[in-house]
Order: C-alpha cells, then sequence, then structure tokens
C-alpha cells in the first residue's frame, strides 16, 4: 500500500521562534540543520517513520519553522547515512534497514534509543570483540614511542577521572584510549572502526550500562595492553584486551537484563 506524504514530527515545536528571519547566518544555519537532523533520524530510528514512508520537504520546513534550503541539506545529510533515499517522481521516502549506514556513529546513537537498542548493543559488543584483542595483537610489532605517549596519556586521564569519580572524563579517556589503539595497529581497515567503537563506548555511558563506581582496577586492566604492546607481546597484549571486552560486555548485558526484568526504570537516551 502507497505510503501517506507526511511531515516530520508534525506535533514537535518549532526549532526556532514563529517570526523569525528564516534566513539565518551560516552558523544558525548549521545549527538548525543539525536539529532537524537529529530529528529526523531519532524518528526514523525509534519507528515513528517507517520504511517506504514519505517526506515531504515543504511541509518539514513550514513544521520546524526553517528555510527550504536547511530541510535539503539536512535531507542530504540523511541520504548518506542511508536513511532516506530520494528519487524521481517518488521524492524522498525512508529507507529499510537494511539500506543504513549502521556503523556510523549518528546511527549508532539514534538506534540506541529505538526498539532495538538492546540487539545494537550485542552486535557492537561482538564487533570490538573481533576488532580490538586483534589491534592490540597488530600493536605489539609496530607500535613506535609517540604512540605509547599517547595511550599513557589516556591512562593518566583515567586515573584521574576514576579519584574524582567522573564517568564522563573516563569516557572521553577511554574513547581516546581505544582510538589509538586502532592507530597503534598500524592496519588501515581496523582504524575504520574507531568510529563505531567510539560510539558504542559512549552509547553505553549515555545508557548507563555501566557500574556504579569506577575502580583503580579498570585503569590497570588497560594499562596492562600498554605494557604488553611495549614489551611486544602479542599474546599478552590480544589477551588483556579481550578481558576488558569480554567484561565490558558482561556489565553491559548484565544492565540491560537488570532494565528488561524492571521496565519501568529502564534508561533512556538523553
Amino acid at each position: 500500500m502507497k505510503a501517506t506524504p507526511r511531515a516530520v514530527g508534525r506535533d514537535t515545536p518549532v526549532l526556532i521562534p514563529p517570526g523569525a528571519c528564516l534566513v539565518p547566518g551560516h552558523s544558525m544555519v548549521k545549527g538548525l540543520q543539525r536539529q532537524l537532523i537529529d530529528r529526523i533520524g531519532n524518528a526514523i530510528a525509534t519507528g515513528d517513520l517507517t520504511a517506504g514512508e514519505q517526506i515531504v520537504p515543504e511541509a518539514l520546513a513550514a513544521t520546524h519553522g526553517v528555510s527550504r534550503t536547511v530541510v535539503r541539506e539536512a535531507l542530504k545529510v540523511l541520504e548518506t547515512k542511508g536513511l532516506v533515499s530520494a528519487r524521481p517522481r517518488t521524492g524522498t521516502r525512508i529507507s529499510p534497514l537494511e539500506d543504513w549506514h549502521l556503523l556510523d556513529s549518528d546511527v549508532i546513537r539514534w538506534r540506541s534509543a529505538g526498539p532495538d537498542s538492546s540487539r545494537q548493543i550485542e552486535e557492537l559488543l561482538t564487533i570490538r570483540g573481533a576488532i580490538e584483542p586483534l589491534a592490540a595483537r597488530e600493536a605489539s610489532s609496530r607500535t613506535i614511542p609517540a604512540q605509547l605517549d599517547r595511550l599513557d596519556a589516556a591512562l593518566d586521564a583515567m586515573s584521574s577521572a576514576v579519584d574524582h569519580q567522573d564517568w564522563d572524563r573516563f569516557t572521553e579517556a577511554d574513547v581516546t584510549f581505544h582510538r589509538h589503539l586502532l592507530i597503534c595497529s598500524g592496519n588501515q581497515i581496523m582504524m575504520r572502526f574507531a568510529e563505531p567503537i567510539e560510539a558504542a563506548i559512549r552509547v553505553r555511558a549515555r545508557l548507563h550500562l555501566i557500574p556504579d563506581e569506577l575502580t583503580p582496577r579498570v585503569v590497570e586492566s588497560h594499562r596492562a595492553i600498554r605494557e604488553a604492546i611495549a614489551e611486544q607481546d602479542p599474546a599478552t597484549a590480544e589477551r588483556a584486551c579481550r578481558s576488558i571486552v569480554d567484561v565490558a560486555g558482561l556489565e553491559t548485558m548484565k544492565s540491560l537484563a537488570q532494565d528488561a526484568s524492571n521496565p519501568t526504570e529502564q534508561r533512556s537516551a538523553p
């Protein structure tokens, strides 16, 4: 059955006040565009907009109080992420899940608030378990001092975050450590997984799928990877990294199970 064209977010407030200038400066345009991208992306990922449904750009512009240029550029970005497709005569429509760029950090973030959030988290954990331990093994055979220095800086930041029980700072340091671990591998394909792995770490923290307390043990487990790399010990580096990923997986799945048993207290992504 042919989908009925409609605008996204019909019941949501406009992004700028009524009567405001609809031809704002460059920075404001970019801000409005980003907000609109997030609104539509979230609507698609959560199922409010379904595959095959048509988006009417003119209605979208009127609903959100933005110019057609902002709408056009927002839809272009969403098309690069595979969430929408534009075709002659049929217009712009929502794409099916199999067309989405599932390793895109925005798509990962949007899906984290959707109905298949748990499935996505499990799949991301599988990817981490497959890629990161091998990256640590590869890194142990080629890492140079400057790369070790970057791992050391991330470890120092982690330690400080633990001292202050600051999960936000710890997450940033954790992201930095794992990004540089992939860089240390020297494997260009492995490096391409930095973005989805970073997104997975951020989603885990955003959904509070984490322990209540940060302990020095988490820093030492990361330091074990660094030391094995410095000592050029591939087996130990891989084992230490796999241990971290496995622990993160167990903690995450435990939190998801608790959410499933207490649906009224389920976490949501901001």
